[in-house]
């Protein structure tokens, strides 16, 4: 008899796993064999929930596209307006590309070059949709400099996102954005858009500590 919830720990498992032994040892250099040995089960079980080690991985980088979405939606729960959203979103999954394993391995993901024709063009458009709603967000709450061409704008964020990623990648190290390009941020914004508000007061004095992400986008990396 199927067990719906013990199949889903399973699941959950194998994913985790891979995230482990991935970060560890690469996509390339982990077996299938070595993911089920980790969680104890065959691999006839994983074989139920995933039918190749290209799945898993599409596993892990739905895991890391989760990221985005749960680092935005806390941004926006604490009160922040779009513009300061996008700034803090982007340069929070910067720094988690060091200090959390799921989104360090699903960055890597993406360029590996056996999956980047399987995730990196859905990865790419979700990003692009997620900047662009935010920045139309900014634009229409005056949070935008008047005259900016936002959709020109989102793609060349959404480029220079994409470009941190890649170097991230490619230099072992965090992907967050570049002083130009806080710079361009900072010339989009209108002066009101990243000023200070209670809520980054608190976060700085105690909370979460986004507050000097939220309101300084144009000091260096």
């Amino acid at each position: 008899m199927n067990d719906p919830a013990r199949g889903a720990r399973t699941r959950a498992a194998l994913v985790a796993a891979s995230i482990e032994l991935f970060d560890r040892h690469g996509y390339e250099a982990t077996s299938l064999e070595a993911v089920c040995r980790h969680v104890s089960v065959t691999k006839g079980a994983l074989y139920r929930h995933f039918p190749s080690k290209q799945a898993l991985a599409v596993a892990v980088v739905e895991e890391y596209f989760d990221r985005w979405h749960e680092v935005r939606a806390e941004l926006e729960e604490g009160g922040a307006g779009p513009m300061r959203v996008l700034v803090a979103l982007t340069e929070r999954m910067g720094l988690l590309v060091r200090e959390d394993r799921t989104v360090r391995v699903g960055v890597r993901l993406l360029y590996t070059s056996e999956l980047f024709d399987l995730v990196a063009g859905v990865h790419f458009a979700c990003l692009s949709a997620v900047v662009r709603d935010l920045l139309v967000r900014a634009a229409a709450a005056g949070e935008v400099v008047p005259g900016t061409d936002v959709p020109e704008e989102a793609d060349g964020f959404t480029a220079a996102v994409i470009g941190a990623q890649a170097m991230s990648v490619v230099a072992a190290r965090g992907g967050r954005p570049a002083a130009p390009w806080r710079r361009r941020l900072a010339r989009l914004a209108t002066p009101q858009a990243l000023a200070p508000s209670a809520p980054d007061t608190a976060r700085r004095s105690g909370g979460s500590g986004h507050g000097a992400i939220l309101t300084e986008p144009a000091e260096r990396g």
